[in-house]
Parts: C-alpha cells; structure tokens; sequence
C-alpha cells in the first residue's frame, strides 16, 4: 500500500475535512495502537464522536463503494490518526504513518486466518485498501488513477460514480486481527526505530502483497515475494541453503519429522539427517531463482506443487514472525501458534493436503485443522504428564 496524494486545497475559504476508509474491510470490532484506531462503520449505525451532519456526509462519501450487486456497502472500516477528530485533515507524513500502520493491521488479519475451510475466519490483502477522501459539503469525490508514466486526477460527483467491491473481496464478511501480535509488531516498531525495522517493513509488505487473492497477480510473482519475505525476515543470505537453515533454527517444534523418514520425499536429497522443514523450504528457495530470472515454468524435480508450496510459506511467514517477536519478549507464543509449528513438518509430508481428508466431518474439517486439534492435544498431555512428580523418570531414578 503506498499512498496516493490527495487535493489539499480549500474551497470557498472553508477548511476541507478527510476520511481515511476500508471500504471492502467489515472489521469485527474497534483496534487500538498508539498511533491510529480502526473503527467498524455500519451505514444504518452511529460514529463514534462524529455529529449528525459529519456522519451524513461520511455516508454519502461512502455510497460511492458498492457490493456486487450496486448497493452501498453495509460494513466497512475507518481509521483515525491519534486522538485527532475521525474527519480531520492530515499532513502527508499523518497519512504515510496510517499506510505504514493498516499494513501491520493487514499482517495481523492474514495471520488470523483459517485455512481450508469454507466456514472460517479469512481475509486478503485488498481487504485493507485504503482510501483517502478530502470533502467539505461530501458533493464529489476526488480519484487519483496511476499511468506508466505518473497519475491523473479525475473529479466526479457522488450523483455520477460507483466502484465496486473486488470479487475475490465480497465473499469476506467478518475480518478479525490478532491483537496481540499487532501490540508486539508496534512495540517492535517503536523500539527499532527507521532502519532496522526497514527489514521487518519490507518483509511484512512482500508478505501482504503476496496475499492479496487477485488473479491478476500470477502465482510466480507471489512465490517470488514471499521467498523475499522469508528471505528479509530471517536476514538470510539469497541462498537456499542459508535461508533453510535459518528457518529451520527458528520454527522449533517439539519433535521434528526427519526428511529420511518422510512420505513425501526426493531421491535427490542428501542421505543426512536434515528435517523435512528444511528440505521443504530449500525446494521453495531453490525455484524461486527460476521464477525470479523470467522462467515461468521451472524444470526441476519438486516435491510439493506450486499451490501446496504457497499454502506452506504462508501459514511459515506469520510463525517464524512470531517467533522471533518471541525471541526479543515481544509477543507470547499461544498454545495455538505451538500447535501450528508442531503440526507444520506433519502437515507438508501428507499426501494431497488441500484435498479433504477421507470421512470429512463437516465444511470446517480439513487435514490442517485435524492436525492442528491433534497437535494441541499432544502438547496440553505432554504439560500435564510434566507436571506430575516423578512423571517421566526412568525406574530406579
């Protein structure tokens, strides 16, 4: 998400309010940071510190946003800077920290999702497109579109102009944000300061840039971005090797799944005793030059297909995210996220993992959700069997 500049000039000698909105975004409820807070707006429902003639204005400015049937969307989200009013004007620098923060609440939604289910929670990263719109009296609406070769404005009445809802975006009803890591990502933020969080910055909008569900984007352009958030987060080499070392050192789980002894396996691979997480993301890396240098299809042998891999690195990028939040007591590891590291070699050595799992119980079933039930079960036993004296020592100890 990078800013778009917006009309900054008065009209008539009045000062020009501004709305900075989600329209495609039915945040669940209100989140909090130091520097901005996202709200839920519902057309029919009251604004928080915002009159009746502001928010009849908001709604009008929101009429322009549609569904896909050409109604004006219900739920969205907007944002306020500090604790200045909801419609207050922003200097550029105020509207660069928003983009910078949305993008960290965007990160926290993605990494709040369920996976292969139809019923759970879910969002993309076009989600959290944010707008910004100047307005005195809310009677037309200022659109600035991008050329090769720069922008150009356009102004249109709100009598004159929709724009719809993006489809892969509609069936989203409800986004939910992890608070807690959205908490740690700020402090973070806070504490690194301008260069080193630069690398986090990157990484985590190569991340969201790769989630954004569009088919516009084709699939080896997010295998590329998400190699390179990997790649900035882990501060790896762009090596292979490197980077599936690092990875491997920092998602930990309780008992590894050794790649010798995995179903899913290569004859290409070394006889040593390399776990199946490293083997899984030096196979990503390694196409990732392929992809990188032009060539759309690569040629080498590969053990997991192209949608199984992404699916992989993007439950993998929020996991080692929190890790190393952890690593720096910056964010606690929930029972959860443990469950997930646990469960994630697991989950890359069964066969056709996408696909429903054999007597499927219900639309939120899923060979990830089976495991990760599993996986929580094991780890909440092995805690409790560690809490009995005595429990685990051999006879005669």
């Amino acid at each position: 998400m990078s800013w778009l500049p917006v009309m900054r000039e008065m009209k008539g000698g009045r000062q020009v309010s501004m709305l900075l909105f989600m329209p495609w975004c039915p945040i669940d409820s209100r989140y909090e940071t130091d520097e901005i807070s996202i709200l839920p707006y519902d057309r029919d429902a009251p604004i928080e510190c915002v009159d009746d003639l502001s928010r009849s204005r908001i709604n009008k400015i929101m009429r322009v946003w549609r569904d896909i049937e050409g109604n004006p969307m219900q739920r969205a989200a907007v944002v306020r800077y500090g604790d200045k009013s909801l419609i207050e004007d922003l200097d550029e620098e105020e509207i660069e920290t928003v983009y910078e923060l949305v993008s960290l609440a965007c990160f926290s939604g993605l990494a709040n999702r369920d996976y292969c289910q139809s019923l759970g929670a879910y969002c993309n990263t076009d989600c959290f497109a944010l707008h910004v719109q100047k307005f005195d009296e809310a009677d037309s609406i200022a659109l600035v579109l991008r050329r090769r070769e720069g922008r150009t404005l356009s102004l249109w009445s709100f009598d004159d102009i929709s724009v719809t809802i993006p489809v892969h975006c509609h069936t989203i009803r409800l986004v939910s944000l992890d608070k807690p890591l959205l908490d740690a990502l700020i402090s973070h933020r806070t504490e690194l300061g301008g260069g080193q969080w630069g690398r986090w910055q990157n990484a985590i909008g190569c991340f969201n840039q790769a989630n954004r569900d569009s088919d516009s984007i084709p699939y080896q352009v997010e295998w590329v971005l998400l190699c390179s958030a990997l790649e900035h987060l882990l501060e790896a080499k762009a090596n292979a090797k490197d980077i599936a070392r690092r990875f491997s050192e920092n998602i930990t789980p309780r008992r590894d799944v050794l790649a010798s002894a995995a179903n899913r396996r290569s004859e290409t691979w070394p006889a040593d005793r390399k776990t199946l997480r490293y083997e899984w993301m030096r196979e990503f890396y390694r196409i990732r030059g392929d992809f990188a240098h032009g060539r759309l299809n690569s040629r080498q042998s590969v053990v997991w297909n192209p949608l199984e891999h992404l699916v992989l690195a993007t439950i993998a990028f929020p996991l080692v995210a929190k890790s190393l939040l952890n690593k720096v007591g910056k964010y606690t590891m929930t029972d959860n996220d443990g469950a997930q590291i646990d469960c994630f070699e697991r989950f890359a050595d069964t066969k056709d993992f996408l696909r429903p799992p054999p007597d499927p119980t219900g639309s939120t079933d899923s060979h990830w959700s089976r495991l990760v039930r599993e996986c929580a079960w094991d780890r909440a036993f092995d805690d409790a069997i560690g809490k009995i004296p005595g429990a685990g020592e051999s006879p005669g100890e």
